[in-house]
């Protein structure tokens, strides 16, 4: 696994480098390359839409953004599966963590209402059982940590390079 993370961190590095120097078809070879041996990796994913965003190539870079988001919704289901599993064996404080995980990845699901009516009873529940300091709403949360990158801020992120890079077009 370390092994894994240190090829992660290497090509993220050789890439990010290459990107800052514009160099957005070695890039875009790269992250490719990357895809054809590891087809789950989000990391080449966005590096790649970067690439092509940086040649100009706005609808394909839109393209790889939808997949990009279709994956986080798909990991949001594991959230989802753990805290129903941790619900019904009745830990409800490890069940209210994932399932609020779950509406931070995917919070137009459609099975948001059910997981919200899930929230609401374990909260009631811990309530009624002298629990203490329970989460708060989800309203009434801090978003996630700042570690975490959110793909709206690397969204926007992207946008603004693209708009520094060609400014007469729009």
């Amino acid at each position: 696994m370390e092994s894994s993370n240190h090829d992660r961190e290497a090509f993220s590095l050789q890439a990010r480098g290459l990107l800052d120097r514009g160099m957005y078809s070695v890039v875009r070879d790269l992250a490719e390359t990357r895809l054809a041996e590891m087809p789950g990796d989000v990391e080449a994913r966005t590096i790649l839409c970067e690439a092509l965003w940086g040649m100009g190539y706005d609808e394909e870079a839109q393209e790889i953004i939808t997949e990009i988001e279709e994956i986080i919704r798909g990991y949001s289901e594991i959230y989802r599966l753990m805290g129903r599993i941790c619900r019904d064996k009745g830990l409800a404080w490890e069940a209210i963590h994932y399932y609020e995980r779950f509406i931070d990845l995917n919070p137009h699901s459609p099975l948001r209402p059910e997981v919200e009516k899930d929230l609401d009873r374990l909260r009631t529940e811990l309530g009624a059982s002298g629990g203490e300091d329970h989460p708060a709403p989800i309203a009434d949360r801090e978003p996630p940590p700042a570690q975490m990158a959110t793909l709206s801020k690397w969204l926007a992120n992207l946008e603004n390079k693209k708009k520094r890079k060609r400014p007469g077009k729009k």
